[in-house]
C-alpha cells in the first residue's frame, strides 16, 4: 500500500503523503557497529529481513556490481543457519536428558 492510499483513506489531502519524509533509522556506521557488537543478532535480523524482500527486490539489491554484497549476505545467513543447527542439537540433548530423568523418577517410584 502506498502512502497516497493511506492518506486518501484518512481524509487527508493526497499531496500530504508526498510531503512525508522519514529520517533513516540507521546509517551505514550503525549497521557496521551492530554487526561487530552482535554478529549473531545481526545475522538473525539480516536473515529475517531477506525473507521480506521480493525476488525483484533481491535482484535489485544484489545485481550488477554488488556481487560482494551477495556473498557477504550468504555468509551472514550461513552463520545464522549454523547457530540454529547448534540450538537444535542443544534442544535434542536437553530432551534426551529430560527423558532419562523421567525414566529414573518413574523407576524410583
Amino acid at each position: 500500500m502506498e502512502l497516497k492510499e493511506i492518506a486518501a483513506g484518512h481524509g487527508r489531502r493526497e499531496s500530504d503523503a508526498h510531503d512525508c519524509a522519514f529520517a533513516p533509522l540507521l546509517d551505514w556506521e550503525d549497521v557496521m557497529r551492530d554487526e561487530r557488537e552482535d554478529s549473531l543478532g545481526f545475522a538473525r535480523r539480516a536473515t529475517l529481513a531477506l525473507l521480506t524482500q521480493s525476488g525483484a527486490g533481491l535482484l535489485a539489491s544484489f545485481g550488477g556490481d554488488k556481487q560482494k554484497g551477495l556473498e557477504e549476505a550468504g555468509r551472514t545467513v550461513a552463520l545464522f543457519h549454523a547457530h540454529l543447527r547448534r540450538q537444535v542439537w542443544f534442544a535434542d540433548v536437553a530432551e534426551k536428558r529430560l527423558g532419562r530423568a523421567a525414566e529414573a523418577l518413574a523407576a524410583a517410584g
